[in-house]
């Protein structure tokens, strides 16, 4: 028997079977799996703060799952099998990318509360002109900054996607226990990567037209850039966007209706901050999830 690491399609919503239900935590993980892959699939056709944080959520309960799974004793006598010493190898390999990949989007999350915070201050004095503000400037440099640094952590997620699906593992027929683990772990860690990438398209796609930084990183990701720029086309933002061309909005020389911007640019920028400190908590808890499961990778390869 083969098990392919494409037993799904990306962007997708397909309920798994797995090939064995002897233990309550295969049927669980089933459950979570799906359950994580719709809520990947919403935050991929609709990036926002929302759905992205659903689909942590549900992250986090599923690295829980694979934890228990991976840590019956039924199911640690097969995988540390020789002929599956590689595989491991290979899990632990990727949880270091995700482990990343996680830890800089959690920082750059918290970098992004502080400069929205400063900009807040600001808009409650207002002393100066908006536009030389130092608060101000500096939000938009980090914004800048964000979108380049995307590019990279869009490259880590190819290189575990392309792990991923780079082959696949030979399985005896008669081992259902050992397929349905393995097919859980491997729709795992697909299920993380397109969470990720939608996370990623949320926090660095302008609300214009795709420019040249636009199409190469849609060159990293997948399905999910090419609603976030039909949104973008058709004029739906984001959360970001929304604060992005409030502030832009308010900093114009000699505009109209300031008092009106400055009350909407507030109004965008305390719910942008009570929404980056509720996605700062779901990071966090599913970084120690993460961490968990490298643990537990790294127990089984010991044994």
């Amino acid at each position: 028997m083969v098990v392919s690491s494409k037993f799904s399609s990306k962007g997708q919503v397909k309920s798994i079977s797995l090939p064995s239900r002897s233990h309550p935590t295969t049927v669980r993980i089933e459950q979570e799996l799906n359950a994580a892959k719709t809520a990947a699939a919403v935050a991929a056709s609709k990036p926002s703060v929302d759905n992205i944080c659903i689909g942590l959520l549900c992250l986090a309960e599923l690295y829980k799952c694979m934890d228990d799974l991976l840590n019956l004793s039924a199911t640690r006598v097969l995988v540390t099998g020789e002929q599956n010493k590689k595989w491991v190898e290979e899990l632990v390999e990727e949880s270091v990318s995700l482990l990343d990949v996680c830890c800089s989007v959690r920082d750059m999350v918290a970098q992004m509360k502080a400069h929205v915070r400063d900009v807040q201050s600001v808009l409650r004095r207002r002393k100066s002109e908006l536009s030389n503000e130092k608060s101000v400037i500096n939000y938009n440099c980090f914004r800048k900054k964000m979108k380049k640094d995307v590019k990279m952590l869009a490259g880590c997620l190819k290189q575990v996607d392309n792990m991923t699906s780079g082959g696949s593992v030979v399985v005896d027929s008669n081992n259902h226990h050992l397929a349905a683990v393995m097919k859980a772990v491997i729709g795992v860690s697909e299920t993380t990567v397109s969470v990720f990438e939608s996370l990623l398209l949320l926090l660095s796609l302008p609300n214009s037209k795709p420019n040249r930084w636009a199409i190469v990183v849609s060159k990293l990701m997948h399905k999910g850039i090419v609603a976030c720029e039909d949104q973008q086309e058709h004029g739906i933002g984001n959360e970001f966007d929304s604060v992005d061309d409030a502030l832009q909005s308010l900093c114009k020389n000699g505009s109209s209706m300031q008092l009106e911007k400055m009350q909407i640019a507030k109004c965008r920028l305390e719910m942008l901050e009570s929404q980056l400190e509720y996605m700062e908590i779901r990071l966090e808890c599913v970084f120690r999830r993460l961490i968990g499961s490298r643990a537990t990778l790294l127990n089984i390869i010991s044994l």
